[in-house]
């Protein structure tokens, strides 16, 4: 696996921002080639999945940009915690954990 440590750091910063005072934790899920970000709320623990093809084909400030074009945070503040957020070079949408 190639590493986009800054990439991924981009991310988890972002989340960490977006929800400042919550848990925040992460890590490589190798069965699903994607990096996960998991979020403590007082709803549940929301999940966001990323895809590792959103981390090869953009430098740190692209990612960050999509994530902030695509609303990333509020649409993972309205995941259900039952569902899990991917995030995809094409955008985000809500799927089944």
């Amino acid at each position: 696996m190639v590493q986009r440590v800054d990439q991924i750091s981009t991310l988890v910063d972002y989340i960490k921002q977006e929800f400042a005072g919550h848990g925040v934790w992460d890590r490589y899920d190798p069965d699903r080639h994607a990096h996960e970000v998991s979020v403590a709320t007082d709803k549940g623990v929301l999940l966001l999945t990323a895809s590792l093809e959103l981390f090869k084909d953009n430098s740190p400030a692209e990612v960050r940009r999509l994530l902030q074009q695509w609303n990333v945070a509020d649409a993972l503040r309205e995941t259900d915690p039952a569902k899990r957020l991917l995030v995809t070079q094409s955008g985000c949408q809500v799927t089944s954990r």
